[in-house]
């Protein structure tokens, strides 16, 4: 649609003017124009938009938002949703340490590349062990073996050569004393002086 910011009109005669203008000149505003083309253009520009939810979908819809909302979304929903990322604040709990410190006395022995700790108690202890420590050389010895125990593996775990200590092929006997039984001191009686009467003279008459 054009617009006409200068409008010349040719006026008809007035025969009851005496003197008619020869041109009639009108000159209009052009913000005005401006103006009320602007409405006619925001008025029939625009976006409708109408959705229609049934009530089964807004049951599901609401169960999404509610299980979103409660921070639990991550484990019920199969997908990702932007800008949401799930932060859990379950701290897990210690776990308790299984093992303690202990020592053993046995024969050491080697199965291929494991070594074994044969007590007097026919118990075999799985050594574990640097690798920069050699225990080739202890092989077939009696061995006095420290370290972590742990009892449900049943391995010692050797943290240095120093935990390991050589001992006696058998072990010597400590010798003690039995104590038997102590005499008693026997008194004894000595006998008492007895008195004895002096003689004396008899009076001559």
């Amino acid at each position: 649609m054009a617009i006409e910011f200068v409008k010349v009109q040719q006026p008809k005669t007035d025969l009851r003017k005496e003197e008619p203008p020869m041109v009639d000149v009108k000159v209009a505003n052009p913000i005005t124009y401006l103006k009320s083309w602007w409405k006619k253009i925001i008025g029939n520009e625009g976006m409708e938009l109408r959705i229609r939810i049934k009530p089964l979908t807004a049951i599901a819809i609401s169960l999404i938002v509610v299980t979103v909302a409660f921070g639990i979304g991550k484990f019920v929903l199969p997908f990702k949703i932007p800008f949401f990322e799930y932060s859990s604040k379950y701290e897990p709990s210690p776990t308790p340490d299984i093992t303690y410190e202990a020592g053993f006395i046995g024969t050491m022995r080697v199965s291929g590349a494991k070594y074994f700790l044969f007590t007097s108690a026919s118990e075999s202890i799985n050594l574990q062990v640097p690798e920069r420590v050699d225990l080739s050389k202890l092989i077939g010895l009696r061995v006095f073996a420290t370290g972590r125990f742990n009892s449900i593996t049943n391995t010692l775990l050797v943290a240095n050569a120093k935990d390991l200590e050589i001992l006696a092929a058998s072990p010597s006997p400590i010798p003690t004393t039995t104590p038997g039984p102590t005499s008693s001191a026997t008194p004894e009686i000595t006998p008492t002086p007895e008195s004895t009467s002096s003689a004396s003279p008899s009076p001559t008459p």
